[in-house]
């Protein structure tokens, strides 16, 4: 992690148990996802409020770079096992494993979208609609509509033009969506 993790604690006395499995739940983070860039975690123990019936509820922030911040609030339940400060600790933290998981997922997901693009012609425009065929290498033909093209203007779009697109499967066959002009 670029900046050291946060660990604050309120309502509770810090024992080096807790704080240890603290330091593991991050450690176990950073293996997950290495690009993260910071991690508060808030341990809060038994206030006496009425809300919560005194149990400890645990909030970790953590940040990546280009991401939208993960939080996670666990707040304590009726389940007294959470009377434990270190039962909601890794439940807490099961949470935030989840989330990262998904952003994992997520990055994956980005970088094979790259990959996935079709190199093509526009074949055809159909009269009086704003939208056409497209040929990809292999011959086979998508539908696009103008809504599909994302770097030029669908007006300025001639047959024989090269677009590079992905394929989603539309109501009448293959769809070609994010479709780009391809340059000299």
């Amino acid at each position: 992690m670029k900046i050291e993790p946060e660990i604050s604690y309120r309502n509770i006395e810090p024992s080096q148990h807790l704080q240890d499995r603290v330091d593991k739940e991050i450690r176990q983070l950073e293996n997950i996802y290495p690009d993260l860039t910071s991690c508060t975690v808030l341990i809060d123990g038994p206030s006496g409020h009425k809300q919560t019936g005194g149990l400890a509820s645990v909030r970790i922030h953590l940040t990546a770079p280009g991401r939208k911040d993960i939080a996670v609030t666990h707040v304590a339940d009726d389940n007294h096992a959470h009377a434990d400060a270190l039962v909601s600790v890794r439940d807490a933290f099961k949470a935030a494993q989840r989330q990262i998981k998904k952003l994992k997922h997520d990055d994956r997901v980005d970088r094979t979208t790259d990959l996935t693009r079709i190199a093509g012609k526009i074949a055809r425009f159909l009269a009086e609609e704003d939208a056409g065929f497209i040929v990809a290498e292999d011959g086979q033909e998508c539908y696009f509509q103008a809504r599909s093209v994302t770097d030029a203007r669908f007006k300025d779009l001639k047959v024989g033009d090269d677009v590079t697109f992905r394929i989603e499967p539309g109501n009448k066959g293959p769809q070609a969506v994010a479709v780009h002009l391809r340059g000299d």
